[in-house]
């Protein structure tokens, strides 16, 4: 998959001759509805190669105001080459943010990317003051003799699955939601860190990871979670949130014991995915009963992946 990054002020290198399907949009988190709009431009609908045109980090305009990013660029360009898209376009919002809509969709969609068949959302903006729409898209490029397709809201249970939708549903710690909108678990991926060592001293050693700034934080509490070390699945429970039963710092850590794992974890990168909520964060009397409730919790989360695992703690 090749990566065109528009920031840099560089011409996409295309040949003449190559014509792109191509879907437009923010794509934080890369959900269900996503995948089904990128899907429709992978099919290239007589064109020579599909690409998605995308931001290299989502403006806080597209948030709605609600902080908190379900994707880095990283993972949406991993996502993207899962689909089967054979070019990525990486714009800077700032630089297109006051353009107008019709420019952007002659001179950058149309000559500089070499679009000749754009698939977006019903919903989607784009230009100055947000002035474009699906509709002025289409009409631009059907005055070039290109076509547009919008793609229909996409609805599970009647609820349109939307990053919005998401970021509401961790936030309330239900991230059964949050799958089933994207399509696989929320995951926070990072570097584990040196913490205190304050689970070990309980007897529950635990993967200490930072929720980088502007990440969505599932709601403070206790999950059951898979944790993905160097390939291997182990499931684990992990605590989102700010420690106050043993230091209640202003950082948010999500600290993780895996079940049946044994080994160093620090400086490795491991991936936490969220499966169920399990209780509130909250401040124990004593680092005892802290204890007795991650005992209970284990146990909940031994039992949740018996299915999968088939041991029962």
């Amino acid at each position: 998959m090749k990566q065109i990054d528009l920031a840099t002020g560089k011409e996409a290198v295309l040949l003449p001759e190559e014509t792109l399907s191509c879907a437009i949009g923010n794509f934080d988190g890369v959900h269900l509805g996503h995948k089904a709009l990128i899907s429709l431009a992978a099919a290239r609908q007589n064109t020579s190669k599909s690409a998605v045109w995308t931001f290299a980090e989502p403006s806080s305009r597209f948030l709605n105001g609600k902080p908190g990013l379900l994707s880095s660029v990283e993972e949406r360009l991993s996502l993207f080459h899962e689909l089967g898209i054979d070019i990525v376009f990486i714009e800077d919002f700032e630089n297109v943010r006051d353009m107008e809509a019709d420019v952007f969709a002659k001179e950058i969609l149309y000559q500089r990317c070499h679009v000749r068949a754009a698939v977006c959302g019903f919903n989607f903006r784009y230009g100055k003051n947000a002035a474009g729409t699906a509709e002025t898209l289409s009409e631009a490029f059907h005055a070039l003799g290109a076509s547009v397709t919008v793609m229909p809201p996409y609805q599970i249970g009647g609820v349109t699955v939307s990053s919005s939708e998401i970021r509401a549903a961790l936030a309330a710690g239900d991230v059964e939601t949050a799958t089933a909108m994207l399509g696989r678990p929320y995951s926070l991926t990072g570097e584990v860190v040196a913490g205190k060592k304050l689970g070990r001293l309980l007897g529950f050693p635990t993967a200490n990871q930072r929720f980088p700034e502007g990440r969505a934080v599932p709601r403070f509490g206790v999950y059951a979670v898979r944790a993905v070390v160097d390939g291997h699945t182990y499931p684990g429970v992990a605590n989102v949130g700010v420690r106050p039963t043993v230091e209640n710092t202003e950082n948010v850590n999500c600290e993780t014991h895996l079940l049946r794992f044994d080994g160093d974890l620090y400086g490795k990168t491991i991936r936490v995915e969220f499966c169920r909520f399990l209780r509130p964060e909250k401040k124990f009397e004593s680092p005892e009963a802290l204890r007795e409730a991650v005992m209970h919790n284990i146990e909940e989360t031994a039992e949740y992946f018996r299915p999968e695992t088939g041991h029962a703690s």
